[in-house]
């Protein structure tokens, strides 16, 4: 049997929400309506008992108040939930159902109207209303029933029973690191389509805004090693140096005799090479090892996104910035 979900008003203004919540049960009125009648009777055997118990009311609210008694009673099963707000607290609570319908059994010191009760069980705390679930927020809240299905909830709202937040019930995990792959890889490909002195003048765009110090009439040139050097202040604790090669062998990966080449020439500063297109597994294991730092194409996607990147770059590239 497929679970459902439901909502229910706990008395007007909330008023039977304290009296509910300290025997761990949801309630409905009706207390002229036997138990056994609202558990067990048809739809149209209901309907003629409320019609004769409330001989007063218009057929229209006894179809009303009939098809919310035999929903609380019959159609919700033991392991639905059940929802409510509680309009002084400004917080709504998950309840799972967890018993058969069952007739108050128990005094109270105040009148309330609470007869045709579910015994339930508290999952999560209670949720503040600002904090809620918003697609739900309309559902709870808009009806002005006693108790109506919230149709399609189940799922999300066993993921907020689970004590999930929102954004990502709205979106899971891996719904956005997919979509991000996906754009990361769309990025990337345009990044390719730059040539070399593009790709220097993105990485130090890059190297800028990390901090870094670059003075940009020494890119790149005829020196065989170094395209960009950057300078990071780091106060008390002096500068750091870091030498960055930027290459762009078209459709082709970087190996590690490249890169460790390379590094023999750079000194005592740290080293970061940049592949348009990507490095050798080999290079990657090796340049770990060495403390040398790999950066490609995908490695930039989120920082273009940005829209920290100059013009000439944002006017080739074409992107939306986030």
């Amino acid at each position: 049997m497929s679970r459902r979900a439901w909502a229910i008003k706990l008395g007007s203004g909330g008023s039977c929400v304290g009296l509910c919540e300290r025997h761990s049960i949801v309630g409905m009125g009706w207390q002229d309506i036997e138990s056994s009648i609202a558990a067990h009777a048809s739809f149209d055997e209901l309907w003629k008992e409320m019609r004769e118990v409330y001989s007063d009311r218009p057929d229209g609210t006894i179809s009303m108040w009939t098809g919310q008694l035999y929903r609380f009673a019959q159609v919700c099963s033991s392991g639905d939930y059940v929802l409510y707000y509680d309009p002084p607290r400004k917080t709504v609570r998950v309840c799972r159902v967890t018993s058969e319908p069952f007739y108050r059994d128990f005094e109270t010191d105040i009148e309330l109207d609470v007869w045709h009760c579910r015994q339930v069980e508290y999952p999560v705390e209670p949720i503040l209303i600002l904090d809620f679930y918003g697609p739900l927020k309309g559902k709870l809240l808009g009806p002005r029933l006693g108790f109506w299905e919230l149709r399609d909830c189940f799922e999300t709202i066993d993921a907020l029973a689970q004590g999930k937040r929102p954004h990502v019930i709205a979106a899971p995990d891996a719904e956005i690191q997919t979509a991000y792959a996906h754009l990361r890889d769309l990025v990337t490909r345009r990044l390719e389509a730059l040539d070399a002195t593009d790709w220097e003048s993105l990485v130090v765009d890059y190297l800028q805004a990390q901090g870094a110090h670059v003075n940009e009439s020494e890119i790149g040139g005829s020196r065989p090693i170094i395209d960009v050097e950057a300078r990071f202040d780091h106060g008390e604790l002096g500068e750091e140096i870091w030498r960055v090669q930027v290459k762009r062998y078209q459709d082709q990966k970087v190996d590690w005799p490249q890169i460790e080449s390379d590094l023999k020439l750079v000194g005592e500063p740290r080293f970061c090479y940049v592949s348009a297109f990507g490095f050798t597994p080999e290079a990657r294991e090796k340049a770990d090892a060495k403390d040398v730092l790999l950066l490609e194409g995908g490695d930039f996607a989120l920082f273009v996104l940005g829209g920290k990147v100059r013009d000439s770059l944002k006017s080739k590239l074409s992107l939306p910035t986030l």
